[in-house]
């Protein structure tokens, strides 16, 4: 039988792996998971490898001609700016690959909070000196110069969708992480309720203006078992705490691995995960295209959850957790009263969920569904241009066209 086009499909990736002090980093959820994943338990039919953008970019060098060659699939990280990256990828497509970007953040409502809003926002690097158009802009330009977008944020698609097709693709937690992974035991009537949340510096508006940072007093008057634990490295809100809460109701843990990340939400009893409110509408429109990865986390780890409103969370909500009515002190503090009066409740549908959220939101099982869009993906841009393969189904024959099988 002959091969299909997308039998042994293998999936490039390219990515930035220097930022501004040179020091190497790679995005996690986006690139370095996938791709772990995928070359793990990819059944020795699909592989995956990840470039940095500088080499990507340099397409004519005979070593990167020979590397990328061998791939069918070139995801573009991000960095979609620069007029050699386009070329770059122009280049490919003319020669038959499927090229994608992939887009986890809002750039164009950066708020000042955020580490990026220099490199965006400011221009910090003189991209618009120097190419005449600001980085969002040429971010914008980029865009035209690929098959598709992907995102695991349906706004983020919609926000883009007049430029390039988009595809929702959402993030999966790496599951080897949480293997042995338990559900905390219930906390005895003496013992402290610890409610948790980290996050990192581009979510301190998230905290600030969702309403929950006011409700976080009334509650411990109202329930004197409450403790808050807040991970991560954002002196900020540590400032806040320690003015705010007596030292015995708060602590402060450092940002760890993501590798240990999951023992440490294993910890909590109740996981938040707050988006900004209306109080601060850049930041409210800049949250609204978040990734679901929080409530993906606590399901995991058999912890209830609660989060803000709006389309971040939406299709995880009554799984283990729920939405907040609105971003209000008062809404706050009813829905965590809610799942504190009946704890034990909401902690056993919880540990009954984390079977199912190993088999549905973790990367090791979600690399079938990888494939899967990568085909679709490939036939929908084939019939686009009229394209016609071998030994492959469209998705226009599918709804009623010819079928060419």
């Amino acid at each position: 039988m002959e091969r299909g086009w997308f039998k042994w499909l293998r999936f490039y990736s390219c990515l930035q792996i220097q930022n501004a002090s040179g020091i190497a980093v790679r995005d996690r959820w986006r690139s370095k998971t996938p791709s772990d994943c995928i070359n793990k338990f990819g059944e020795g039919k699909h592989r995956a490898r990840l470039l940095p953008m500088a080499d990507f970019s340099n397409y004519g060098h005979p070593a990167i001609q020979e590397f990328v060659a061998g791939f069918d699939t070139i995801i573009v990280q991000r960095n979609l700016f620069h007029p050699q990256t386009w070329a770059a990828c122009d280049y490919w497509r003319c020669l038959g690959k499927l090229v994608c970007g992939d887009l986890d953040d809002d750039y164009p409502r950066l708020t000042p909070q955020n580490p990026a809003h220099s490199f965006w926002i400011l221009d910090v690097n003189g991209i618009k000196g120097a190419s005449g158009v600001s980085p969002v802009n040429a971010l914008a330009e980029g865009l035209r110069h690929l098959d598709a977008l992907l995102s695991p944020s349906k706004v983020i698609l919609q926000d883009w969708g007049d430029i390039v097709p988009g595809y929702l693709l959402p993030n999966y937690a790496q599951g080897e992480w949480y293997e042995g992974v338990e559900q905390k035991p219930a906390p005895q009537e003496e013992e402290r309720i610890v409610i948790g949340w980290g996050g990192s510096v581009s979510h301190f508006d998230s905290w600030w203006f969702s309403g929950l940072r006011d409700a976080i007093v009334p509650l411990c008057e109202k329930y004197p078992r409450l403790h808050w634990r807040l991970c991560g490295n954002d002196w900020r809100l540590m400032r806040w705490a320690a003015q705010a809460l007596p030292r015995e109701r708060w602590e402060h843990q450092t940002g760890v691995s993501p590798q240990e990340w999951g023992r440490s939400v294993a910890q909590f009893d109740i996981g938040l995960a707050p988006l900004c409110g209306p109080e601060a509408p850049q930041a409210e429109a800049y949250d609204n295209h978040r990734s679901w990865l929080k409530a993906v986390e606590y399901l995991l780890c058999g912890v209830p959850w609660l989060a803000s409103p709006g389309p971040v969370y939406e299709d995880l909500t009554g799984k283990g957790g729920f939405l907040v009515e609105k971003n209000t002190p008062e809404d706050w503090i009813r829905a965590i009263s809610r799942v504190v009066d009946n704890l034990e409740q909401y902690r056993a549908a919880s540990r009954d969920l984390m079977p199912w959220a190993r088999d549905t939101l973790t990367m090791e099982k979600n690399v079938g569904t990888y494939i899967r869009l990568f085909e679709r993906i490939q036939s929908e841009v084939a019939a686009r241009h009229k394209f016609r393969l071998p030994d492959v189904t469209y998705v226009a024959d599918m709804m009623g066209g010819q079928s060419n099988v």
